[in-house]
């Protein structure tokens, strides 16, 4: 088996597929860090010890990536959903464009931080202010990216509806739709990421669960090296649900997703 892997090249052509530059660079700053590392900046030594504290029984670790996680998915697919459908009727729709923009202007310029307090006064310090904040946050890039993509929908397109007789529903799927996958699916990364952004700010402001509410408690508590272990486990949970979400879209829409990789290169 190994023989016939390395005869088709598949184990060169993984080797070379390695981000190795990258990784010497991570790797260099790590070694950076460590000698760098003091009272008020922990060592990655320190940080590994103590991440393995967190994770045991009496931890907190896991209890507190599950809440933030779940959360945050809710909260995004609330939110992306409900951006793609109004983006979809804005850029459809002439009336609904001439009556919604100037509110979707309006809306979406408030900072998401500054009414994480008002949140949290009407609906207390629960999942349910903190899944609101998430959706909110996740609508915006959802509906602009999704929008802007339809109208950029090429005219020759439509001309091809028109030619075919489809309707307006079919004329969506076949046509619009595929052609805007690539801005959905940046609009749907975009979304998540501002929705993991979010939920981790409004645990560190008030809300009683989650990594950003962990992270405070470390701060608190002069454990520096407990709260960069919370601090780097944001980024990592970043790029995992951001992986799983461009996977997904692999899985369900292979057409539209190999467009939108050929479109970003």
């Amino acid at each position: 088996m190994a023989d016939r892997l390395r005869r088709g090249g598949l184990l060169d052509r993984g080797f070379r597929a390695v981000n190795w530059p990258g990784i010497a660079v991570i790797l260099a700053l790590l070694i950076v860090w460590q000698f760098l590392g003091g009272p008020n900046l922990p060592r990655p030594v320190d940080i590994w010890h103590g991440f393995q504290d967190l994770i045991g029984p009496d931890g907190g670790l896991w209890a507190a990536v599950e809440h933030t996680v779940r959360v945050v998915l809710i909260a995004w697919v609330i939110g992306a959903g409900t951006g793609l459908v109004l983006g979809l009727l804005l850029a459809l729709n002439p009336v609904v464009a001439s009556w919604g923009y100037a509110t979707v202007d309006m809306l979406r310029s408030l900072p998401v931080v500054a009414l994480i307090p008002i949140a949290i006064l009407i609906w207390g310090t629960g999942d349910l202010t903190e899944v609101i904040l998430g959706a909110y946050a996740a609508l915006w890039p959802m509906l602009i990216n999704t929008a802007g993509g339809v109208r950029g929908v090429t005219p020759r397109l439509r001309d091809v509806s028109r030619t075919l007789q489809l309707s307006r529903t079919a004329t969506l799927v076949k046509i619009v739709l595929p052609a805007t996958g690539s801005s959905i699916l940046v609009g749907a990364r975009l979304s998540l990421a501002t929705a993991l952004v979010v939920c981790v700010v409004s645990e560190m402001l008030g809300l009683q669960s989650g990594v950003g509410n962990q992270l405070v408690l470390e701060q608190s508590g002069m454990q520096p090296a407990r709260m960069w272990v919370y601090v780097l486990l944001v980024g990592v949970l970043g790029l995992i649900i951001n992986a799983g979400l461009i996977r997904a879209f692999r899985v369900l829409f292979p057409g539209v997703a190999a467009v939108a990789e050929r479109s970003s290169r």
